[in-house]
């Protein structure tokens, strides 16, 4: 297996380089060990096989790898044309969406939320399938004191653990296609700022809520919601912004510094570990370390006990 196939990044290298410096270099914010430090795009935001789950032949599944990496070569030729401004064909906007949708599979944080999520739902359908099975059991024969010892430790979520696999989250990349059938459908408009610099991270595709009701809460949020907006860092000047709104499409916007200020506060939240931007900035240490802890918006609403993600059982 190549080298370039061993380190694969949870954020494409072609991507980075547009936040590097004219040296080619740019800083990674580790929010974990609170640590920043100037590097090239081939030297950070990668994992060792994270994309090449072993199959049950004992070989590495490549599939996923070689799908990205054909996806980012075609988005790569679109990205000169979206840092001109460009409006795209519908071609090319649904080959970005393409490229948009798999940047939210394939990130940490949604690798992580949709193992943990497997694990919940494990959990949730064994412990009532076990649960049936002690009320039939209670029903004919009564249950004895083992039995109403484990029935016990079943419903007390706090007496045990699960373990889960973290490429269980690879189930991720299912919802692909459908992400990006909805984004070719939005509308399309690029936001600039020239006064603060804008970062990315290693979970830069997400969305958040641009008006309606106040008490439209984030739980059950989807794409498809009429407020739903996804700000897209395209380089430390300029978003690629999604929206539903029917009104305007491919325009330019100017992004003040305080919105600026607002699309990093949402990369930080929404990062798993790592911020990445151009330019040494003390207040964008300090934003990653604010929001320090890892994204959590993906929650089955069912009680359960703690279900831990491994990246190796």
């Amino acid at each position: 297996m190549s080298e370039r196939t061993k380190r694969q990044h949870i954020v494409p290298r072609f991507y980075l380089r547009h936040f590097a410096q004219a040296d080619g270099e740019l800083w990674t914010h580790d929010s974990v060990s609170g640590t920043a430090r100037k590097t090239t795009p081939e030297k950070t935001a990668y994992e060792t096989n994270i994309y090449t789950p072993i199959g049950e032949d004992g070989a590495r599944i490549e599939s996923v790898e070689d799908t990205l990496a054909k996806i980012e070569s075609r988005a790569a030729e679109i990205y000169l044309d979206l840092l001109a401004f460009r409006k795209l064909s519908d071609v090319a906007k649904l080959d970005f969406a393409v490229f948009i949708a798999t940047m939210f599979a394939r990130s940490p944080a949604q690798l992580r939320q949709f193992a943990q999520f497997t694990g919940q739902m494990t959990l949730w359908a064994s412990k009532h399938q076990m649960e049936r099975d002690f009320r039939a059991k209670e029903k004919v024969y009564g249950l004895s004191e083992a039995d109403a010892s484990l029935r016990e430790i079943l419903h007390n979520d706090d007496w045990y653990t699960m373990s889960i696999d973290r490429r269980v989250g690879l189930l991720a990349f299912q919802q692909a296609e459908t992400l990006a059938h909805l984004m070719t459908r939005m509308n399309w408009n690029y936001e600039i700022s020239e006064n603060q610099q804008l970062v990315t991270s290693d979970n830069p595709m997400f969305w958040v809520k641009g008006g309606g009701p106040a008490d439209d809460g984030a739980y059950g949020f989807g794409l498809g919601n009429p407020y739903a907006v996804v700000p897209f860092p395209l380089s430390p000047n300029v978003i690629l912004r999604l929206d539903w709104q029917a009104d305007i499409a491919w325009k330019k916007m100017r992004l003040d510094r305080q919105r600026a200020k607002l699309a990093n506060r949402h990369q930080a939240k929404h990062k798993e570990r790592f911020m990445f931007f151009r330019d040494h900035d003390q207040g964008l240490l300090a934003l990653g370390m604010k929001y320090r802890d890892p994204v959590n918006l993906i929650n089955t609403g069912v009680p359960s006990p703690r279900v831990d993600v491994v990246r190796k059982l």
